[in-house]
């Protein structure tokens, strides 16, 4: 859970590095920065609202615009996120069933299993996909992130001299 938290204080920094037009601005055919933050933050928020029952729907996500046009909003999303983080006593081996839609013409929709360290892993994988598509959109802008931002943990391992 350390690299989740990790994870959700790089986004902190970046929303204290944007200002509120280069947050919920579009980039030209781009979604804007909001869009892609939102999108993270509302994983987070499914894995951790089905943790009591076992069973987490990313595809159950809210899809809050608010997310995506305040960099108040989501600041104060990360924070929750990263509290409930901190306070997790999970153990990561514990079984979950896990659905996401793999294709928008799939009927019904499929459970797999999985497990709350499997999640967490997929958690920081994602965000950190999501991050580097913000570090594309933001390159132009002169703000700088640290250079860890949107890069995937074994990247930087690999990167680190030996």
């Amino acid at each position: 859970m350390l690299a989740n938290r990790h994870c959700l204080h790089q986004a902190l920094g970046l929303l204290d590095r944007l200002g509120d037009a280069q947050y919920a601005s579009p980039r030209g055919a781009w979604s804007p920065v909001g869009a892609q933050l939102r999108h993270v933050i509302e994983h987070y928020q499914c894995f951790l609202e089905g943790l009591p029952e076992g069973r987490v729907d990313y595809d159950a996500r809210r899809r809050d615009s608010a997310l995506e046009r305040s960099r108040h909003h989501a600041r104060a999303a990360v924070i929750e996120l990263d509290q409930a983080l901190a306070g997790l006593v999970v153990p990561l081996e514990r079984s979950l069933e896990v659905q996401m839609r793999c294709s928008a013409d799939d009927p019904v929709a499929s459970w797999s299993r999985s497990s709350v360290g499997r999640e967490l892993q997929f958690l920081v994988s994602h965000s950190v996909h999501h991050f580097a598509l913000i570090k594309l959109l933001i390159v132009g802008d002169g703000i700088e992130l640290p250079e860890e931002f949107g890069l995937a943990p074994s990247t930087l391992a690999h990167l680190r001299p030996r």
